[in-house]
């Protein structure tokens, strides 16, 4: 497995951020599909989010409902080597990695 990555799932994966419901959030498909990408390049993908546990249930549900592949869910902030977060790294620089990979085979990121 490579370079664990961890993606923030409000504003990232889903299009708002706040005053619309969890279970009602529309998903980025576009950000979905780069997860996708990753996750068949063999990144480790750790979702995380500051909701409250209590909505666990609730955001694996709809992660589920929109095929969003991960292998960790964290209900807090954390701190890893990359952070795609609406508020961090870009979609162009998750594409950039996923077009290296893809074209190179590169390997683990350091």
């Amino acid at each position: 497995m490579k370079t664990t990555i961890a993606i923030d799932i409000d504003g990232v994966l889903t299009n708002e951020t706040k005053g619309v419901p969890y279970a009602k959030r529309t998903p980025n498909l576009d950000n979905i599909d780069r997860v996708v990408k990753l996750y068949r390049l063999g990144y480790r993908i750790v979702l995380f989010t500051s909701r409250f546990e209590r909505d666990r249930r609730l955001t694996m549900r709809w992660l589920s409902h929109y095929q969003v592949p991960y292998h960790k869910l964290v209900m807090s902030k954390l701190r890893f080597t990359f952070i795609w977060d609406d508020k961090a790294i870009t979609e162009y620089a998750i594409d950039t990695l996923i077009k290296r990979e893809e074209s190179y085979g590169t390997g683990n990121v350091k």
